[in-house]
Protein backbone atom coordinates (compact mmCIF):
# COMPACT_ATOMS: atom_id res chain seq x y z
CA UNK A 1 0.00 0.00 0.00
CA UNK A 2 1.64 3.22 -0.78
CA UNK A 3 1.32 5.93 1.67
CA UNK A 4 1.12 9.88 0.42
CA UNK A 5 3.43 12.13 2.93
CA UNK A 6 1.75 15.23 1.25
CA UNK A 7 -1.00 15.69 3.62
CA UNK A 8 -1.88 19.07 1.12
CA UNK A 9 -2.35 16.50 -1.70
CA UNK A 10 -4.26 13.79 0.06
CA UNK A 11 -7.88 14.46 1.07
CA UNK A 12 -8.01 13.86 5.03
CA UNK A 13 -11.10 12.50 6.36
CA UNK A 14 -12.67 12.21 10.26
CA UNK A 15 -13.86 8.64 10.40
CA UNK A 16 -16.05 7.71 13.48
CA UNK A 17 -13.01 7.66 16.15
CA UNK A 18 -11.82 10.87 14.97
CA UNK A 19 -15.56 12.65 15.19
CA UNK A 20 -16.00 10.70 18.54
CA UNK A 21 -12.82 12.60 19.67
CA UNK A 22 -13.66 15.38 18.76
CA UNK A 23 -17.38 15.78 19.77
CA UNK A 24 -15.98 14.60 23.04
CA UNK A 25 -13.44 17.44 22.79
CA UNK A 26 -15.68 20.19 21.72
CA UNK A 27 -18.30 19.67 24.60
CA UNK A 28 -15.49 20.01 27.65
CA UNK A 29 -14.08 23.02 25.86
CA UNK A 30 -17.54 24.27 26.06
CA UNK A 31 -17.16 23.28 29.75
CA UNK A 32 -14.13 25.37 29.84
CA UNK A 33 -14.61 27.96 27.97
CA UNK A 34 -17.81 28.73 30.32
CA UNK A 35 -15.99 28.22 33.51
CA UNK A 36 -13.03 30.36 31.97
CA UNK A 37 -15.36 33.57 31.43
CA UNK A 38 -17.10 33.41 34.66
CA UNK A 39 -13.65 33.17 36.26
CA UNK A 40 -12.35 36.13 34.14
CA UNK A 41 -15.63 38.11 35.06
CA UNK A 42 -14.46 37.36 38.91
CA UNK A 43 -11.26 38.34 38.34
CA UNK A 44 -12.07 41.88 37.05
CA UNK A 45 -14.29 42.51 39.29
CA UNK A 46 -11.68 41.39 42.80
CA UNK A 47 -8.93 43.39 40.44
CA UNK A 48 -11.26 46.50 41.24
CA UNK A 49 -11.41 45.85 44.93
CA UNK A 50 -8.12 45.12 45.32
CA UNK A 51 -7.04 48.13 44.57
CA UNK A 52 -9.56 50.19 46.61
CA UNK A 53 -8.72 47.46 49.28
CA UNK A 54 -4.74 48.48 49.22
CA UNK A 55 -5.85 52.01 48.86
CA UNK A 56 -7.66 51.88 51.98
CA UNK A 57 -4.84 49.70 54.02
CA UNK A 58 -2.30 52.24 53.02
CA UNK A 59 -4.24 55.07 53.96
CA UNK A 60 -5.54 53.17 57.28
CA UNK A 61 -1.99 51.98 58.52
CA UNK A 62 -0.90 55.28 57.41
CA UNK A 63 1.78 54.10 55.26
CA UNK A 64 1.57 53.36 51.50
CA UNK A 65 2.33 50.57 49.99
CA UNK A 66 5.32 49.28 47.72
CA UNK A 67 3.11 48.86 44.71
CA UNK A 68 0.14 51.47 43.99
CA UNK A 69 -3.44 50.07 44.29
CA UNK A 70 -3.90 51.50 40.93
CA UNK A 71 -0.85 48.88 39.30
CA UNK A 72 -2.45 46.16 41.33
CA UNK A 73 -5.70 46.93 39.48
CA UNK A 74 -3.97 46.79 36.02
CA UNK A 75 -2.07 44.21 36.49
CA UNK A 76 -5.28 41.94 37.66
CA UNK A 77 -7.40 43.56 34.74
CA UNK A 78 -4.68 42.29 31.72
CA UNK A 79 -5.04 38.74 33.50
CA UNK A 80 -8.85 39.15 33.51
CA UNK A 81 -8.55 40.16 29.90
CA UNK A 82 -5.89 37.67 28.76
CA UNK A 83 -8.39 34.94 30.65
CA UNK A 84 -11.11 36.09 28.42
CA UNK A 85 -9.71 36.00 25.29
CA UNK A 86 -8.71 32.27 26.46
CA UNK A 87 -11.78 31.25 26.86
CA UNK A 88 -13.34 32.81 24.26
CA UNK A 89 -10.78 31.09 21.51
CA UNK A 90 -11.81 28.07 22.86
CA UNK A 91 -15.55 28.65 23.06
CA UNK A 92 -15.48 29.78 19.66
CA UNK A 93 -13.39 26.53 18.64
CA UNK A 94 -16.48 24.61 20.61
CA UNK A 95 -18.94 26.28 18.98
CA UNK A 96 -17.50 25.84 15.21
CA UNK A 97 -16.34 21.92 15.92
CA UNK A 98 -19.58 20.54 17.08
CA UNK A 99 -21.45 22.52 14.71
CA UNK A 100 -19.38 21.41 11.61
CA UNK A 101 -19.23 18.25 13.29
CA UNK A 102 -23.02 17.70 12.81
CA UNK A 103 -23.54 19.55 9.66
CA UNK A 104 -20.52 18.20 7.62
CA UNK A 105 -19.45 21.83 7.57
CA UNK A 106 -15.66 22.15 6.01
CA UNK A 107 -15.76 25.52 6.69
CA UNK A 108 -16.80 25.76 10.32
CA UNK A 109 -14.02 22.84 10.78
CA UNK A 110 -11.94 25.25 9.19
CA UNK A 111 -12.89 27.87 11.78
CA UNK A 112 -12.91 25.91 14.67
CA UNK A 113 -9.27 24.58 13.87
CA UNK A 114 -8.66 28.53 13.11
CA UNK A 115 -9.48 29.59 16.69
CA UNK A 116 -7.80 26.61 18.55
CA UNK A 117 -4.36 27.77 16.67
CA UNK A 118 -5.02 31.22 18.20
CA UNK A 119 -6.02 30.23 21.65
CA UNK A 120 -2.47 28.04 21.27
CA UNK A 121 -0.57 30.99 19.69
CA UNK A 122 -1.76 33.29 22.92
CA UNK A 123 -0.65 30.82 25.19
CA UNK A 124 2.56 30.46 23.26
CA UNK A 125 3.16 33.99 23.60
CA UNK A 126 2.01 34.09 27.45
CA UNK A 127 4.96 31.01 28.03
CA UNK A 128 7.59 33.64 26.25
CA UNK A 129 6.73 36.38 28.37
CA UNK A 130 6.90 34.39 31.49
CA UNK A 131 10.09 32.91 30.48
CA UNK A 132 11.64 36.13 29.73
CA UNK A 133 10.50 37.74 33.02
CA UNK A 134 11.83 34.53 34.29
CA UNK A 135 15.10 35.18 33.03
CA UNK A 136 15.34 38.76 33.93
CA UNK A 137 14.64 37.94 37.33
CA UNK A 138 17.63 34.91 37.50
CA UNK A 139 19.62 37.91 36.15
CA UNK A 140 18.43 40.10 38.44
CA UNK A 141 18.95 37.98 41.06
CA UNK A 142 22.21 36.44 40.33
CA UNK A 143 23.54 40.57 39.76
CA UNK A 144 22.19 40.99 43.69
CA UNK A 145 23.99 38.23 44.87
CA UNK A 146 27.28 39.72 43.45
CA UNK A 147 27.07 43.04 44.55
CA UNK A 148 26.44 41.76 48.24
Amino acid sequence: METNTNLLNSELQIDSVAHAHLAETAKWGNFLSIVGFVLSAILAIVALFAGALLGSMSSAYGGGPAIGAGFVTFIYLIVAAVYFFMSLYLYRFSAKTKAALYSSDQDSLNDGFMNLKNLYKLMGIITIIYLAFLALALIFGIGAAFMR
